[in-house]
């Protein structure tokens, strides 16, 4: 018999793929998620088990996670990563849970950040490391998607705007790293213990991405490396639209300045979604195509232009609050 699998995070970037993948593939799973949202009722018509709750809930946590042998422990981009990765871990020795994998992130594997989340990330390592518990660590670099906020202007205004500098980065897709998940959920006795690094095919330059937008578009895009004051004015005025808070806000500006230094682009692409999943990694034109196609921007008018026009010239004058205990 197949062993169910609770799923954290299973609406989120990488939760919501591994868990679509998991059900196609007959594997019974729970996800533990905080409310019946769209995408949980999604999850639950595919044939999903919801269980609500918190991370930060020890009973909560021991009900999910109670029949189950295998779990995704993939902590949102919020505080208090390390107190509640530390209760996971109680919890979990509690419940005899066989296999765990958790999303940790490339940029812990140096220690010189200083993102809050990126150390706690780095400590959460050493908390795993000795409790007993059979973990995989998937280490992830810069997302693809993390780069799509650029898609409006590129596509009305032909401007790739981005605090990139000449960095350069082997970008994975949400997709494959959902597949990648799940592949370790299924077989995981093989990677116990190691850490492992999803990339895509190929390293590109902030240039080179401007040109496959200019390419999928269509259209002429130029790459413009903003400075950081103006990144923080573009991403609080996008902050709904893509789901943002000053806390997500503040980790990106350090991660931004990161890939600046080429931290990202450090080992150059792996084999990892090859050799765990069968599959080559979506390159990035492909993955620019699929956000394009689901676009609301992906038609060039000129209402279109215009409203993007409009955003783009308020910018400069978008208040910025102050992000309480972030050097930014």
């Amino acid at each position: 018999m197949k062993e169910k699998i609770l799923m954290t995070s299973a609406t989120g970037k990488t939760g919501y793929p591994t868990t679509v993948q998991l059900l196609k593939d007959g594997y019974p799973v729970k996800i533990y998620v905080r409310s019946r949202n769209k995408k949980a009722l999604e999850l639950e018509q595919l044939g999903a088990e919801i269980a609500i709750g918190e991370l930060d809930n020890f009973h909560q946590l021991k009900a999910a996670l109670s029949d189950v042998k295998r779990a995704y422990y993939c902590y949102p981009f919020a505080p208090n990563l390390l107190k509640n990765t530390k209760l996971f871990i109680q919890v979990a020795k509690e419940c005899n849970l066989g296999v765990t994998v958790f999303m940790g992130q490339w940029l812990s594997e140096f220690d010189d950040q200083k993102s809050i989340h990126t150390r706690e990330t780095r400590e959460a390592y050493t908390e795993f490391a000795n409790s007993g518990l059979n973990v995989i660590y998937c280490i992830p670099g810069y997302f693809a998607e993390s780069t799509i906020f650029v898609l409006e202007f590129a596509v009305q205004l032909g401007l790739m705007l981005a605090p990139l500098g000449n960095g350069k980065n082997p970008a994975p897709s949400n997709e494959d790293l959902g597949l990648v998940v799940a592949a370790l959920l299924k077989n995981p006795e093989p990677y116990i213990g190691q850490k492992l690094r999803p990339t895509g095919p190929v390293s590109l330059s902030p240039k080179e991405m401007a040109a496959v937008f200019a390419k999928v578009a269509n259209r002429k895009v130029r790459y413009i490396n903003i400075p950081m004051w103006m990144y923080k004015k573009a991403a609080f005025a996008q902050a709904k639209e893509f789901g943002l808070d000053a806390f997500i806000i503040s980790q990106s500006m350090y991660y931004k300045r990161e890939y600046q230094k080429n931290k990202f682009d450090v080992g150059g692409p792996t084999d990892v979604v090859r050799r765990v999943t069968g599959k080559d990694p979506d390159d990035y034109e492909t993955i620019v195509r699929r956000y394009l196609n689901n676009s609301p921007y992906k038609k060039r008018s000129f209402s279109n232009w215009f409203s993007s026009m409009k955003k783009f010239m308020l910018l400069p004058f978008t208040s910025t609050p102050s992000i309480k205990g972030a050097k930014v």
